[in-house]
């Protein structure tokens, strides 16, 4: 059968003898489709670029993130969303700090600081928005770190199986295999880890003939081709790199069908091919075939005919954006025949440079670094980008690796199921790369839509459950004191710290509003009332923040423990250290680019019955202040304690009854006064917590047979601190409120910057030697940052990551020597 290629250039020509850009009904209801999507569920992305390439960190740093946030198939900077929740996930999946983030054209930035005190294990920071709690869960940022401490009990869980031997899938190019039509086949082998493993074999039919060959090229992964025969079935024998070896049933060939075959060899287009065996042919003879191809939020319809056994077509590429494409065959009913994902890698992206004044730099030498932005044209933009500079000499970055802006808003999160290295697609693209990414698109199912889910659905779009988040809002109920409502009451809210006075009346619920607020947690409010009468309100109660995003369990296979964790701990701890205080006011001390609490004495304030300095460990609360909630702040930090339901209990704490054995809930001691055991601690907001006394055994005892099970005992903040318990009645009718408001993110702190120290003796070890995420390029596309070289010697690695105003992004990797 003689084989009909055209060539079609996007939008503009048309090849009417087979393929036509026609009108087809099937193709105007699935566009119709498809335009619905992705106009009532518009879409946002979340990424986080973090100060250091490589996920791991020890207790005591501070973990600096800039948020990239997108919305839309073009990945253009969110204008949805004004606040990014961005939270610090522990063991059991229990949230440890939660960080709002206030966005500013999609972009914010902010960090974690990790307690000196947090076990070591493996740890989750993930980030979203209130919109996307909408849709798939699979555009949140969620990526772990591995925390090296030397309080390492029960955070290193041992490796767990995800199966029991290793398993191989395969994928048939477009979705099935047709009797007598040449096709190939996909295959991926994944190993007890859920990792990749490597694999050989042979594919034989029911008579045990050999018919092809097989070997993973990358990652487990592979391709090969055969013709199946009709009313043979096949089975792949195969063996796996750790010698084990199974025998696994390949998907069984359709008798009469029409396969789809994409081909991306070529850069500059993509081959699209479409065969019917002879009896399919017989039968569909020139009835209509229809072609959808969809990349970023446009669409390409083409028509046909099945005129031929044998259709073909090009489709340039050089209009097309960088991402991933799907290509869909329908039949004459609307069916959805045929299906086949492939990635486009054009010159698309930003052209990102840096330049220096030469080529290597001394210890501790101030450098200066200009950089510059340009799109395809060659034509400056305006961005806004992050910078990382770390010592590479200390732990060797495996460029493949990672995560980046590119891999995440691109690649990983349009595609379902778990993909390895995503960044060795980009790193180094060669003819290698871009074929392993193609054996990729054929081992994953794309994550947007389903056919069949999206043209069966009827139903008009629903209203969407969570509503974007710009500003935040202040909302509460004034009652009299039986409790009853008070309309129209004119509440009055003041800024401590200055500002507009703003008024707002109550409604028929009693309840009023401040909207579109914009303030820093740890400001201070003061609210007033009068009813209409003008007698002074009874009441006034805050309502509670919106709680936050159910957490998903874990994926499991990032989840384990990275030991590079540890070597990067050896390094900081090897090294000359010296403790200096930081410029600011923080009361943060570091060691190197550690950051670790001052230094206690026995005088903080405790309502510890045996006073101050007989615990066994003792939380300040200034740690845990930015927590949601009290045991979420102690939650990984408490050594040896577990919580259930808000009460704590020792990990130690069974002990035997005539009934059996039972585990005893700790007591918790509250300014002196002994609280339920059984109602918890979430009560109490960890702003307005001074100190949390962790007390078992001999420190206990004090409390007699009622701390036998432990004691926790917290101290509350007296009225005069500056961050006073989150509500409180200072006068009938006046009430003050520190609520949760946006974090405002710590200053890179390099010890050379502090000229109250003599830089000469300062000791400088840090990990991360300089990180800016607050970078952007004027009208020339240009800028200039410097910093200081750190004392050891060897390549220093730049990284720098970005998106200009109309989605584009760029990515740059920048070495130099420091002798």
């Amino acid at each position: 059968m003689k084989k009909i290629l055209f060539t079609i250039a996007l939008f503009v020509s048309i090849q009417a003898m087979a393929f036509c850009q026609g009108s087809s009904p099937v193709l105007e209801n699935a566009v119709s489709k498809i335009q619905s999507t992705i106009t009532d569920h518009i879409i946002e992305k979340a990424y986080l670029h973090f100060d250091r390439p490589y996920s791991f960190y020890v207790a005591g740093d501070v973990v600096y993130f800039k948020a990239y946030v997108t919305m839309g198939e073009l990945h253009e900077p969110s204008r949805i969303s004004g606040i990014l929740h961005v939270d610090l996930i522990g063991k059991s999946d229990a949230l440890l700090q939660s960080k709002t983030i206030q966005l500013t054209n999609g972009i914010g930035w902010g960090d974690f600081s990790l307690p000196d005190t947090l076990q070591k294990g493996s740890y989750r920071i993930r980030a979203y928005t209130n919109w996307m709690r909408n849709g798939d869960h699979a555009y949140y940022f969620d990526q772990h770190i591995s925390v090296s401490s030397i309080n390492n009990v029960d955070r290193i869980a041992a490796d767990v199986k995800l199966s029991a031997q290793p398993i191989i899938e395969f994928f048939p190019e477009g979705g099935n295999l047709v009797s007598d039509i040449h096709s190939k086949v996909a295959f991926k082998a994944i190993g007890t880890d859920g990792l990749g493993i490597n694999v050989k074999g042979v594919i034989l039919d029911n008579e045990n003939k050999e018919v092809a060959k097989i070997a993973s090229t990358h990652l487990g992964m592979g391709v090969f081709d055969f013709i199946p025969e009709e009313g043979k079935k096949y089975k792949a024998k195969v063996t796996y790199n750790d010698g084990s070896q199974s025998t696994v049933n390949l998907p069984g060939a359709e008798s009469k069908g029409v396969t789809l075959a994409v081909n991306s060899d070529d850069p500059a287009k993509i081959s699209i091919e479409i065969k019917a065996n002879r009896a399919y042919f017989k039968e569909n003879l020139n009835k209509e075939l229809n072609l959808l191809v969809y990349w970023g939020g446009s669409v390409k319809k083409i028509s046909t005919r099945l005129d031929n056994a044998i259709l073909g077509l090009d489709l340039p590429t050089g209009t097309l954006r960088t991402g991933v494409l799907q290509v869909t065959l329908f039949a004459q009913t609307g069916e959805p025949l045929n299906e086949r994902l492939a990635f486009v890698q054009n010159e698309d992206l930003l052209n990102l440079s840096l330049k220096t004044d030469k080529p290597s730099f001394a210890k501790r030498e101030s450098i200066t670094l200009n950089f510059n932005a340009k799109n395809k044209e060659g034509t400056p933009v305006n961005g806004s980008f992050s910078v990382s500079v770390i010592d590479e000499s200390k732990i060797l970055v495996d460029e493949n690796a990672g995560n980046s802006i590119l891999t995440h808003l691109l690649l990983t999160t349009d595609l379902k199921g778990y993909v390895e290295k995503p960044n060795y697609y980009f790193a180094n693209i060669t003819k290698d790369t871009r074929a392993d990414l193609d054996v990729l698109m054929l081992t994953h199912g794309y994550r947007r839509f389903v056919w069949k889910q999206l043209l069966n659905d009827s139903s008009p779009a629903a209203a969407a459950t969570y509503k974007p988040e710009r500003t935040i809002d202040i909302t509460g109920k004034v009652k009299n004191k039986a409790g009853a409502p008070i309309v129209n009451a004119q509440v009055t809210m003041l800024p401590n710290s200055g500002g507009p006075v703003k008024t707002s009346a109550t409604d028929a619920t009693g309840s009023f509003k401040f909207a579109d607020l914009t303030f820093e947690t740890g400001e201070r409010f003061v609210f007033k009332t009068q009813s209409s009468s003008g007698k002074k309100a009874a009441i006034i109660t805050f309502d509670p923040p919106t709680p936050g995003a159910a957490i998903d369990a874990e994926n499991a296979i990032d989840a384990k423990y990275n030991s590079n964790a540890d070597i990067l701990a050896s390094l900081q701890n090897s090294q000359k250290t010296g403790a200096i205080t930081a410029s600011n006011d923080s009361r943060v001390y570091l060691k190197g680019d550690k950051v670790v609490s001052p230094k206690r004495n026995d005088n903080y304030r405790s309502s510890n019955l045996g006073g101050a300095g007989h615990a066994d460990q003792v939380i300040h609360g200034d740690d845990i202040a930015d927590a949601p909630t009290l045991v979420t702040a102690l939650n990984g930090i408490a050594r040896g304690v577990d919580f259930a339901n808000g009460v704590p209990y020792l990990k130690t704490s069974q002990i035997t009854t005539s009934g059996g054995g039972m585990t005893e809930p700790m007591l918790i001691i509250i300014d002196g006064t002994k609280g339920a055991r059984n109602d918890g601690i979430d009560a109490i907001a960890p702003r307005a917590v001074e100190t949390v006394e962790i007390l078992k055994g001999n420190n206990a005892a004090i409390y007699g047979l009622e701390g036998g099970a432990g004691a926790i005992v917290i101290t509350t903040r007296q009225g005069s601190s500056t961050r006073a318990i989150v509500s409180k009645e200072m006068a009938p009718g006046v009430y003050s409120l520190t609520p949760n408001g946006f974090y405002k993110a710590k200053e890179f702190y390099s010890p050379r910057y502090d000229v109250k120290l003599p830089a000469t003796k300062l000791p400088d070890t840090r990990t991360t030697i300089f990180w800016k995420p607050d970078v952007v390029t004027g009208a020339d596309g240009s800028v200039a940052f410097n910093f200081f070289n750190a004392d050891g010697a060897g390549t220093y690695r730049v990284e720098i990551e970005g998106i200009d105003s109309k989605g584009n992004l760029g990515r740059l990797v920048y070495k130099y020597k420091v002798e």
